[in-house]
């Protein structure tokens, strides 16, 4: 028997970019403003999502021309929801 703590736990990368984390030259439509993503964690959250990864990178960037500061994106992201976790990852 499994115990909950056990369980899978289910996170995704929140499209705090431009671009939504996709490296291509077709424009892409995801959304990375903060009302978009306040909308996608309370959807992620409602659907058994535990965890939430936003990143910023500030010198090794994979081409995104415009990106959300991760710590302050964060705490907005948490103000949203009551029970997803926020993880910000801050890259070189």
């Amino acid at each position: 028997m499994t115990s909950h703590s056990d369980a899978i736990k289910f996170a995704y990368w929140v499209p705090n970019v431009s671009g939504g984390l996709v490296i291509s030259n077709i424009e892409q439509r995801t959304g990375w403003d903060i009302d978009y993503n306040r909308k996608l964690a309370q959807i992620a959250e409602a659907n058994g999502f535990d965890y939430a990864l936003s990143q910023i990178r500030f010198t090794a960037g994979y081409g995104a021309d415009n990106q959300h500061e991760s710590v302050s994106f964060s705490h907005a992201l948490l103000a949203a929801t009551t029970t997803l976790k926020v993880i910000a990852a801050i890259l070189p």
